[in-house]
């Protein structure tokens, strides 16, 4: 029995503490930065035009600052794909361009070196802090501090490096070097923004301050501020964002799994008190206090508890590495680690499993008559405690079925996700970037997609290449522009999304051209004037009539353009296949402005034409350039639910066990009611009862403890529905 105990308890102490160890770093502990709860994500908001997480223009971000009563700093920073070409091979590097006061906002002491000085980040001098991770990788952890990085054709001096825990504005983030001078333009919004609160100070506070703040700036530059407003979010909330609800659902149902080990373990310690209740009898009998009694059976179950619980920290290890394996999707989870927290959690877990299992028993055990115990020698009192196992066995069958409906409709959701059509073709497509810098000319960056498009198409196998902005339903969501038709003038406020594609992109994914053409490439044309729009968008805003030949037009000034319908295509579920088509459009042509679109190339048969032969290719044009984020499309769409699966997979897990243990418990006290009851039986048989007779009545018996948790556990399924 003890080896059953101690085996349960590693099980389930191991898988609590591992789920629990992924709630502690991501929702209780702060972030690893001094005084972390000041630390805010600032972003733009315009209800009107659906943007509620909107980026910052540069100045914007300094007016803020300027102005702000609430926050002691506000700075921005911008993604830079940067190819480090002083290896013999190019190396795609993620830099972070940051404003001043970045690295000093957060208040992370560098590991070794300095960050930038004020002159450093007014002159943006040819300066880099690296990351730890970046250090370790590139260096060998050798003295790195005033050697030089090649990066994107200019040389940069390190003069600092980042601790691990430093992982702003993200935790891939491996450069940070001073931002350049950026464009005036109110409209262009470029910048991830952080803050850093003022004491006393509350997020809600900042916002209303930075609302009003924007609010005078509506007044003084209405055609670009107006109805624009800020948000302002703990950095913490901000980076867990959707994950916060599935965490507390995984250790919600986990803890159910460990009540339902512990009422297993009840049964079995109630059965071996039956076991021992001619022992305990005789001990109260000789003067024994039952407190002294009770005290033991319960040292007793806190050594299988503390066995259990040991056992269970070297399991939750794994189970911490597996979660990192089954979840990349979650931020900050390389961070997770087994410490002084957890530990006192497990501690804590055993001294309550302790009480739940042994407990109840032990007092149990020590309750009954003793003249009539010792007369009786329990047999009597075996019904008394058979009665307590019924009602713990169907505490189990209730908790089995409540997790069994949620894992249920959890299963069922996931099953959905997967069959849904994401509306293109997923087999046979490669999907990688090319390493590429912002500063890039934007001739230079077309003629270059051209010249690597039509390098792409001429491996043989392959079928089509094209360049698309963002992934296919990789549930990345663009923000809807408001968009103007030209031929139909209209007071209602209209949106879409305008996806970026060229010319074989949607021979690439296979998505059918239901009216009109697809787009062409056109290697001297900065600005595109030839458009798609998907079935929603025409269904929307054209109903029967055909959109060919009409004009969308958007924005305002130099970031305004207008260009014709050519076609209509199939809907696409842009934004993830959880989400219904959207009216999107589909801006022809290559991306200028895009230095580092996501190439899309079909193959006839992937063991023909591997990643390794795209990349040769794209050696000879390109050699100083890195190709990376290369993988199958199927790859990045299965990375895209991997959130659902891990939820399906955990519940349907817990769920089962729970079930295990329910049947478990059910065995075992249909043993004991059969063992108790043999001279019953025997007397029965003997004055002519069948067989039968006697199987059915214990089959009612199990069958009425289990209606009943049935029962309560479908009450408890649909109350926490």
């Amino acid at each position: 029995m003890a080896l059953t105990v101690i085996a349960t308890l590693t099980v389930c102490i191991g898988a609590n503490t591992a789920i629990f160890s992924a709630v502690d770093t991501l929702l209780l502990k702060p972030l690893p930065y001094p005084a972390a709860d000041r630390l805010v994500a600032i972003h733009e908001t315009n209800w009107q035009r659906h943007e509620t997480e909107g980026l910052m223009a540069p100045v914007r971000v300094a007016e803020w600052a300027n102005a702000a009563r609430t926050l002691d700093g506000i700075a921005g920073c911008y993604f830079e794909n940067l190819t480090d070409t002083s290896l013999p091979l190019p190396e795609r590097v993620e830099a972070m361009r940051v404003s001043p006061g970045f690295l000093t906002l957060f208040g992370t002491s560098p590991l070794a070196g300095r960050t930038f000085s004020p002159e450093e980040e007014r002159l943006v001098a040819p300066v880099a802090v690296i990351s730890e991770g970046f250090w370790t990788r590139r260096f060998g952890r050798d003295p790195a501090v005033g050697r030089q990085l090649a990066l994107g054709g200019r040389s940069y001096t390190i003069v600092g490096i980042m601790p691990a825990s430093f992982q702003a504005p993200s935790v891939t983030t491996e450069v940070w070097a001073p931002m350049p001078p950026l464009t005036q333009s109110r409209a262009a919004r470029i910048l991830t923004a952080f803050g850093r609160l003022k004491p006393e100070m509350s997020a809600a506070d900042a916002e209303a301050d930075l609302t009003r703040i924007q609010a005078d700036l509506a007044r003084q530059h209405p055609q670009t501020d107006a109805g624009w407003a800020a948000r302002v979010t703990p950095l913490q909330d901000a980076q867990v964002g959707g994950s916060r609800r599935s965490l507390w659902l995984l250790f919600g149902a986990v803890a159910l799994v460990l009540l339902a080990a512990c009422g297993n373990l009840a049964c079995l310690l109630l059965a071996d008190a039956a076991r021992r209740d001619h022992e305990i009898a005789v001990r109260l009998a000789l003067g024994s206090g039952r407190g002294a009694v009770v005290r033991q059976l319960c040292l007793e179950g806190l050594l299988l508890a503390s066995c259990g619980a040991a056992l269970g920290l070297l399991a939750a290890r794994y189970g911490v590495a597996l979660l990192r394996d089954a979840a990349p999707q979650l931020p900050r989870l390389r961070d997770v680690i087994i410490d002084g927290r957890i530990i006192a959690f497990t501690t804590g877990l055993a001294a309550l499993t302790t009480l739940l299992f042994s407990l109840a028993p032990a007092l149990h055990a020590t309750r009954v008559d003793l003249v009539r115990r010792l007369a009786q020698g329990g047999r009597s009192v075996a019904r008394g405690r058979l009665g307590a196992q019924r009602i713990l066995v169907a505490v189990q069958v209730t908790l089995a079925v409540i997790l069994l409906t949620g894992a249920g409709l959890v299963v069922r959701s996931f099953d959905r996700l997967q069959r849904t059509s994401p509306g293109f073709s997923l087999a046979n497509v490669l999907a990688f970037k090319v390493s590429a810098q912002w500063s890039e000319r934007p001739e230079a960056v077309a003629a270059r997609q051209f010249r690597t498009l039509e390098r792409l198409r001429a491996i043989p196998g392959v079928t089509a290449a094209a360049v698309g902005s963002v992934l296919p339903a990789g549930g990345v969501a663009l923000t809807p522009q408001e968009i103007r038709i030209v031929e139909q003038p209209s007071d209602e406020n209209r949106f879409a999304e305008v996806r970026m594609v060229s010319g074989d992109y949607f021979r690439a994914l296979q998505v059918p051209v239901l009216e009109g053409r697809s787009c062409r490439d056109d290697p001297r044309s900065v600005r595109s004037s030839e458009i798609l729009v998907n079935r929603s968008f025409s269904d929307r805003f054209f109903q029967d009539a055909s959109p060919i030949g009409r004009h969308i037009a958007t924005g305002t000034g130099i970031y305004s353009w207008a260009a014709a319908i050519v076609g209509v295509v199939s809907d696409v579920r842009e934004r993830g296949v959880a989400s219904p088509p959207e009216p999107m459009t589909y801006l022809c042509g290559l991306m200028p402005y895009w230095p580092d679109p996501r190439y899309l190339v079909r193959v006839e048969d992937p063991r023909r034409v591997s990643l390794t032969a795209i990349r040769a290719a794209i050696r000879e044009i390109e050699p100083a350039r890195a190709v990376y984020a290369a993988r199958p499309l199927e790859d990045f769409l299965a990375d895209a639910i991997a959130q659902p699966r891990l939820n399906a997979m955990l519940l349907s897990l817990f769920a089962w066990t729970t079930l295990l243990l329910a049947a478990l418990g059910l065995y075992g006290v249909l043993s004991q009611t059969v063992a108790s009851r043999r001279r019953e039986i025997g007397v029965r048989m003997a004055l002519g009862a069948r067989p039968v007779q006697i199987l059915v009545s214990v089959i009612v018996h199990a069958a009425t403890v289990t209606g009943l948790g049935i029962a309560a556990g479908v009450a408890g399924a649909a109350a926490l529905a």
